[in-house]
């Protein structure tokens, strides 16, 4: 989309004129109601959409990603920096690495904290490893941190998990999680304390592909050094069990997963696993739960999660999880931990990942703190405001993982927001969206590229529209600027080549472009111009519209009564949509009224047809 008249002069300037005709709606964020502007509303795949909003009084740039987890063609993977336990990997990289015909990245987003080498007491040994739970396709890469290195509190009542199991339900939840070994069916159960890291003493370790075939294990002493952080120890008080897979088995959390022991290595400890799918190491305790382990033996790994452990507990099988600091929203209600401390209370840049109350929608969102070149300066956000944006559009629980740089949405080919650095950071892993439709080349439908369901131009300006090409599954195939057809109904402005020319007087009317043999067709409203919105009451009783009250103050709450309401819009008196949201047939709905002083016109639709009326705003 271009808006050449807009383009002109400083961008940040431009954003202002933006948001007076672009999709806008308010949200409630700790009482008040804030201007939120749809910038961007665009599919990007089958299921999946892509948001860039704007709040122009804070101000505030907020990118998002819904993805419709139903959709058979969504798939979500945990990606693992270059299939590593240990690295960074740029998350442009990652996607290009992963995608291929018929499993192509459409949208990915940073994930959880990960060591550096400065953090005490593990930073030096674990730099670049995840803290808190990682899984990929079903493989754990590091484990819940609930032993020796339990981060940020520890998951139960605190960070909380996500997790999307096999059959795409994504579970953010407080959770309480365990990983255990059982030997030979047996009735004992033994902890494993880490995984993909080292070895402290008396506890159980395993290892697997994540991290690497000749790397050897890492013991760790039972002292720390001068300054404080965890060093190795020489090796051979353990006791290394090497295994493989049982036939038929495969990776996945919730379940024990069988494996057939291959060899026992006695006085080790720093051996490597060569390209076997299992290591388990134990030292002193650890060392002697797993004395009796005999070759040919069935030892059984589970790594479980119960969600909501303190309420209904849930245990869903586990084919990618992720783990942050935070858990900031249950069943729609902001946590008070979201005050806690510093960091989560203060303006700052986050990455958030929601969920819906039924598991079936997925919400990546990214909050800049940072100033874009297009889009102007962002000022950051607590985590519990951010909570309340998500819950705008449906989010019920949501979670924080890494913010600050490392904050950072790909959609499409690139990174959409202006992180804090100069070029977008290397990051321990990312989840990320993928389209898995069959390869198809062929546009079945375009669409114009532009938020709401009416274009709204100034008078005079000028438009050239960009259009999306999608195929039949959903796949967004390329955005196009040109080599289509465009025309205009009769007073609306006048087409000169791919570029409409707005008339210099009020006008309602259509756009149609063509692209080879599709069109698509959009209503345009020029200075503010609207079709027909109603009379003020209605000729039947039954289909009266109500404002309760009718004279208010800014910003207050006015309900409004309607039978049947599939959608309330709120016009200026020069004709100008501020405000429109979609209804599910209700009598009665709850809005707040414009945060600007005046008179304006409210419009209910229902199956009744349209009725209009007057809002006073004080």
């Amino acid at each position: 989309m271009r808006l050449d008249k807009c383009l002109l002069g400083v961008m940040a300037g431009c954003l202002l004129t933006f948001s007076s005709y672009l999709k806008a709606e308010n949200v409630t964020i700790d009482g008040k109601s804030y201007q939120m502007d749809r910038l961007i509303e665009r599919q990007i795949g089958p299921g999946t959409t892509y948001l860039r909003l704007r709040f122009p009084e804070i101000p505030l740039n907020v990118n998002m990603v819904i993805t419709d987890m139903t959709n058979e063609y969504v798939r979500v993977e945990n990606s693992v920096a270059n299939e590593s336990a240990k690295g960074t990997e740029k998350i442009v990289s990652a996607a290009s690495r992963l995608s291929a015909p018929g499993h192509k990245a459409i949208a990915g987003q940073n994930a959880n904290f990960w060591a550096v080498s400065s953090q005490s007491p593990d930073g030096k040994l674990f730099s670049s490893q995840t803290r808190n739970v990682s899984i990929r396709n079903g493989k754990m890469v590091t484990e819940c941190n609930m032993s020796s290195e339990m981060a940020f509190g520890g998951p139960l009542q605190v960070t909380g998990l996500m997790s999307v199991s096999p059959d795409k339900e994504v579970y953010i939840d407080y959770c309480l999680p365990s990983v255990v070994l059982r030997i030979n069916n047996g009735i004992a159960l033994y902890t494993v304390s880490q995984c993909n890291k080292g070895v402290h003493p008396d506890e159980i370790g395993i290892y697997n592909s994540f991290y690497g075939a000749e790397t050897k294990f890492r013991p760790i002493s039972s002292e720390l050094d001068a300054s404080g952080f965890y060093q190795l120890a020489d090796g051979g008080d353990a006791t290394e069990v090497i295994l493989d897979l049982a036939e038929g088995e495969e990776w996945i959390g919730g379940r024990f997963i069988n494996f057939t022991v291959k060899e026992i290595r006695n006085d080790a400890g720093t051996g490597t696993l060569g390209t076997h799918d299992l290591a388990i190491v134990g030292r002193g305790n650890g060392r002697i739960k797993l004395a009796n382990v005999k070759v040919g033996d069935t030892v059984s790994l589970k790594y479980a999660f119960q969600f909501s452990p303190s309420s209904s507990p849930v245990y869903p099988l586990v084919e990618t999880a992720i783990g942050g600091n935070l858990l900031m929203m249950r069943d729609s209600e902001v946590l008070s931990l979201c005050g806690a401390s510093d960091y989560d209370s203060m303006t700052y840049s986050r990455s958030l990942y929601g969920t819906s109350d039924d598991h079936k929608t997925l919400y990546m969102m990214v909050i800049d703190k940072s100033t874009d070149p297009i889009y102007g300066k962002s000022a950051g956000l607590s985590t519990a405001k951010a909570a309340q944006i998500a819950r705008h559009f449906g989010c019920t629980n949501m979670m924080q993982c890494d913010g600050g740089g490392s904050a950072e949405l790909y959609v499409t080919d690139a990174i959409v927001n202006k992180t804090t650095e100069s070029t977008p950071r290397a990051v321990a892993n990312c989840l990320m969206v993928f389209d898995d439709s069959p390869v198809d080349t062929e546009v079945s439908r375009v669409e114009i590229d532009y938020p709401g369901d009416v274009i709204s131009l100034p008078l005079g300006a000028t438009f050239t529209p960009e259009l999306l090409l999608y195929n039949h599954y959903g796949s967004l195939l390329g955005i196009v600027s040109s080599d289509y057809a465009l025309k205009c109904s009769d007073g609306v402005g006048v087409v000169e080549g791919n570029t409409l020319k707005a008339s210099s007087i009020p006008a309602f009317g259509t756009l149609t472009v063509t692209y080879g043999d599709k069109s698509v067709t959009r209503q345009v409203s020029v200075g503010g111009a609207l079709s027909a919105i109603g009379s003020v009451t209605s000729d039947s009783d039954e289909g009266v519209l109500t404002l309760i009250p009718s004279v208010v103050s800014s910003g207050w709450p006015v309900k409004i009564e309607c039978p049947l309401m599939s959608e309330i819009e709120i016009y200026s008196l020069t004709g100008q949509l501020i405000f429109r949201q979609s209804l599910d047939d209700v009598d009665s709905h709850m809005i707040n009224s414009p945060l600007t002083p005046g008179m304006y016109i409210v419009t209910a639709v229902s199956s009744k047809g349209r009725f209009s009326t007057r809002l006073y705003v004080g």
